[in-house]
């Protein structure tokens, strides 16, 4: 799943009633660790670019990670249109 639909699947679901506090501000944070990386934009250097995408990687796998362990109902209510 492409990092853009997961960081939106993230605040949605933090704003969900079904996620309780922590759950929600690690969502909040992983959503701003990715838009963080977003706004350095494309670097000019190979290497710089390569560190970013591992950067990237590993915020998608927490995404992933953490949105699993969210209950079904917080998750389908986050995917529902116009939220």
């Amino acid at each position: 799943m492409n990092i853009a639909v997961l960081a939106v699947l993230c605040k949605r679901a933090a704003n969900s009633a079904c996620v309780d506090d922590a759950t929600a501000k690690r969502l909040r944070q992983l959503k701003q660790e990715w838009a963080k990386l977003e706004a350095r934009g494309t670097p000019s250097d190979y290497k710089t670019h390569q560190q970013i995408q591992a950067q990237k990687a590993t915020v998608k796998a927490r995404m992933v990670e953490l949105l699993c362990t969210i209950p079904a109902v917080a998750t389908e209510t986050a995917l529902k249109p116009g939220r």
